[in-house]
């Protein structure tokens, strides 16, 4: 049975009207309901039927010798049957030989009285399986409320969003404890103290700082100590509007949310509906109070990570696209030549096809001469605008061989200007790899340039791009011909705002660095002075 009564239900089996009589006076002289019934199967009867009454019986004090069914099936289907193995059963009889005290306690029964007997032993063995009984009780309701307690506190542990750890643990508060009114106040930055998240019911400071003055949660998220009043009527620090908000209220329990010794909240009930708060009550919201308090701070850690993250994301993008625009600088003067050689040619090709005196088949000639024009500057323009723009960063599955060609395309002006000599090897059939397409180019775009600047009197450009042998990686080399890098340069070059020239940033191989990272990949270089340098990038093959 669930729910030891202070008053024990005690049932008087025996078939003897006289002995009945007697056990109930000695029983009601010592505060105890009785019940009576005179054979095995009334015995029954009545065990059911108070039982679905809700009103079951506490201890059966159980003659063997009864006319019918004896004592021991009684016994037997008491113990047997979930809806009456609650009761306790003294065993009350003559029969005093061990093999019968055995076989009753044997079959179940708690406990073995042998007639004639003490009145005050009765009502002793009585009060104590009561004892045993509350005991075993409250261990019931404490062991029901640790499940809980550890459940709600993996629930709250678990997550790193503030919102629902809140949540997860005013739904956990209100399944440990049947409160008519609660409220959760919080460490807040911006209010410049603590205010009121979270309530239970309806509370009018909902969102608003914790009124300074006297208050019960003002006291507690002061004091760092819980609070326990079973009588707010009588206690000075209780505040109707703060701590009741606003409703009449009697009992109220508070305590403080602790972590490393610094006080960030406080959480206050009011009024258990199945009693008053106590000590054992204190405890408990205590512990979930502690696993909460660490929760909540995991979790504003994670918001404060999770912004600062937002915000490096939103200065790399930026970096990114400053350095694109430098290199689109560096390349402007051959980029202009580029795009004036079309529009040189468009403008003689028009001027001529505008020559009435030329036969229509010539004008027909320079007119589609003009269109080819158009096509190769709307080509230059889109392949600038495609790295111009800012990155997208989505990753899609991409064709390293073609970013490449598009990185020469655009760096090509430059590289006959500067009378550079391009060789150019592409592995076939290259598997795709998980990249945004743009960044990438980016990062082939800057080794290009710097390779044409370290050539400045020409020189010879190796490109190539190969299947690793283990089929899991990409690699893209760069090698030029230019006086190469000293151990220290190379040991400094990816570092950002390291520069070997007079007006470099030194952030385009760091930005680039950080890409191919990004990417999963690696870059590499190897060079020895007048030798030349080396640029290897590796990226993963993608996985499908």
């Amino acid at each position: 049975m669930d729910d030891a009564r202070s008053v024990p239900r005690v049932l008087i089996a025996d078939d003897d009207p006289q002995i009945g009589e007697m056990i109930r006076e000695i029983l009601q002289m010592a505060n105890c309901e009785v019940l009576e019934a005179r054979s095995g199967e009334e015995t029954l009867e009545v065990l059911y039927h108070e039982s679905r009454s809700g009103r079951p019986v506490d201890v059966l004090l159980l003659d063997i010798l009864m006319p019918g069914m004896s004592g021991y099936e009684v016994i037997s289907r008491v113990k047997s049957d979930p809806v009456l193995k609650g009761t306790s059963i003294i065993v009350t009889t003559a029969l005093s030989s061990i093999a019968d005290k055995t076989l009753g306690l044997g079959m179940g029964a708690d406990d073995y009285l042998t007639k004639p007997f003490d009145p005050r032993e009765l009502v002793a063995r009585i009060q104590v399986i009561m004892r045993i009984r509350r005991t075993e009780q409250s261990l019931r309701q404490r062991n029901r409320e640790l499940a809980v307690l550890n459940e709600i506190s993996r629930t709250i542990i678990s997550s790193l969003e503030l919102d629902e750890v809140l949540n997860a643990m005013m739904e956990g508060v209100q399944r440990m404890f049947p409160v008519a009114a609660g409220a959760l106040v919080l460490l807040d930055e911006d209010v410049g103290g603590f205010a009121f998240r979270r309530t239970i019911g309806e509370h009018p400071l909902m969102g608003q700082p914790l009124p300074s003055g006297t208050s019960i949660l003002g006291h507690v998220v002061t004091s760092g100590m819980p609070y326990l009043t079973g009588d707010v009527t009588q206690d000075p620090l209780f505040s109707p509007l703060v701590d009741g908000g606003g409703r009449p209220v009697s009992s109220y329990l508070c305590v403080p949310l602790i972590v490393r010794e610094h006080v960030v909240g406080a959480l206050g009930l009011a009024d258990k509906s199945d009693g008053p708060f106590t000590e054992t009550d204190r405890d408990l919201l205590q512990t979930l109070a502690g696993a909460a308090a660490v929760a909540i701070e995991n979790a504003q850690l994670y918001a404060e990570v999770a912004d600062y993250a937002r915000a490096l994301e939103r200065s790399q993008a930026q970096l990114i696209q400053a350095e694109k625009m430098a290199a689109i600088g560096r390349l402007a003067a051959s980029i202009a030549h580029e795009i004036n050689n079309p529009l040189q040619a468009i403008h003689n090709t028009i001027h001529l096809a505008l020559n009435e005196r030329l036969p229509r088949e010539k004008r027909q000639e320079y007119l589609g001469m003009a269109q080819k024009e158009v096509e190769r500057l709307i080509g230059i323009i889109q392949r600038m605008l495609d790295f111009y723009r800012p990155s997208q960063g989505a990753a899609v599955l991409s064709d390293v061989n073609r970013i490449l060609l598009n990185a020469l395309a655009i760096v090509d002006k430059r590289l006959q200007h500067s009378r550079i000599q391009v060789h150019l090897r592409l592995a076939e059939n290259l598997p795709p790899v998980l990249a945004v397409p743009d960044q990438l180019t980016q990062v082939f775009l800057n080794i290009l340039i710097n390779a044409v600047e370290a050539m400045p009197d020409g020189g010879e450009l190796r490109v190539g791009s190969l299947l690793a042998d283990d089929g899991h990686w990409i690699l893209v080399a760069i090698r030029d011909s230019g006086p190469g890098l000293t151990p220290d340069q190379m040991a400094h070059i990816f570092e950002p705002f390291y520069t070997t020239k007079p007006s470099g940033t030194g952030l385009g191989l760091a930005i680039s660095y950080g890409i191919v990272e990004r990417h999963g990949g690696t870059i590499e270089v190897s060079s020895q002075p007048g030798q030349g340098a080396t640029f290897v990038v590796r990226l993963p093959v993608a996985r499908t």
